[in-house]
């Protein structure tokens, strides 16, 4: 019985190969962890996997889980998805309509209804959300908004290595302390104790801004 069992089994794994359709269950493809919620549907001639029940993803070397409603995977190049949630390695939760993982440069960008949270950073929204998962570093872009800090500015870049940020301008910083205004091309930068804001600096010096440059362009 084992052994027609077996038989059967390579039999069905080859006809859903060629038929370009994959069973349901944990897979591997190009060091990502994938556990589809249905079917996969492959592309025999580019290799693409689509995966449109969604599922879970994880990369154990960037230290990163996404969960989606949709799922396109072509393995060591891309990973697409709708209705996504993204966890950091260094805690973070990115959550939107729309996201991609560049597999070969390792960014996550992220548009469409997005919200960035950490310990540190509460409910960043944005046109654009950006983790670079090697360094690190997020990237907000396009009228940046935060619960708290309770912040608002151009472009917002946080290094949750160092728990530093630095804000462009225009931009708007209300704390308990008071309020702090930029205007465009100004930049603020943000250090943070623990979980707590501790300081805003509306004059950073060159070097405070040297490992952020990269990221404001």
């Amino acid at each position: 019985m084992n052994l027609v069992s077996a038989r059967f089994s390579r039999l069905f794994a080859v006809a859903a190969l060629a038929l370009g359709t994959l069973p349901a269950g944990a897979v591997t493809f190009g060091g990502l962890n994938v556990t589809p919620r249905g079917a996969q549907n492959l592309n025999l001639e580019t290799g693409a996997t689509e995966m449109p029940q969604g599922g879970t993803v994880t990369d154990p070397k960037g230290g990163l889980t996404m969960t989606a409603a949709r799922l396109q995977l072509r393995p060591g190049e891309q990973l697409q998805a709708q209705g996504a949630t993204v966890k950091t390695k260094f805690g973070g939760t990115l959550s939107a309509s729309q996201i991609n993982y560049d597999l070969k440069s390792g960014v996550v960008t992220a548009s469409g209804n997005v919200n960035y949270s950490d310990a540190r950073m509460k409910n960043v929204q944005a046109a654009q959300v950006t983790v670079h998962v090697r360094s690190g570093f997020v990237v907000a872009r396009g009228g940046v908004r935060a619960g708290s800090p309770a912040l608002s500015g151009a472009t917002l870049v946080f290094d949750p290595s160092t728990m530093q940020a630095v804000v462009s301008g225009p931009y708007n910083l209300s704390t308990r302390l008071g309020q702090t205004r930029g205007q465009a091309g100004d930049r603020l930068l943000l250090t943070f104790a623990g979980n707590v804001l501790t300081s805003a600096t509306s004059k950073p010096t060159a070097n405070d801004l040297s490992r952020f440059s990269p990221y404001l362009k």
